[in-house]
């Protein structure tokens, strides 16, 4: 069985914040819109109280979703047999 293609992540270091991790992963972006995107792409890191602080288990997706939804299950389309 062959595996897909999975999200990209980080996991932070010591002393990581947003801005940091912005520079570090998407130097081409304004650093507004960079963390804006992590931000988006990170939703389960404001769940928690703080919300938006980092601990060093936690996985920082550093792109957006796949297209083809990674390892999800994938249902048969209209049409198809299933």
């Amino acid at each position: 069985m062959e595996l897909s293609r999975q999200r990209s992540f980080l996991s932070p270091e010591p002393g990581d914040d947003w801005d940091a991790i912005a520079r570090r992963i998407l130097p081409g972006d304004s650093p507004g819109d960079a963390v804006a995107k992590l931000k988006s792409w990170n939703l389960h890191l404001f769940a928690r109280n703080p919300p938006g602080a980092f601990t060093g288990s936690d996985v920082v997706f550093v792109e957006a979703p796949l297209e083809d939804g990674g390892s999800m299950l994938k249902l048969p389309s209209e049409g198809e047999g299933g």
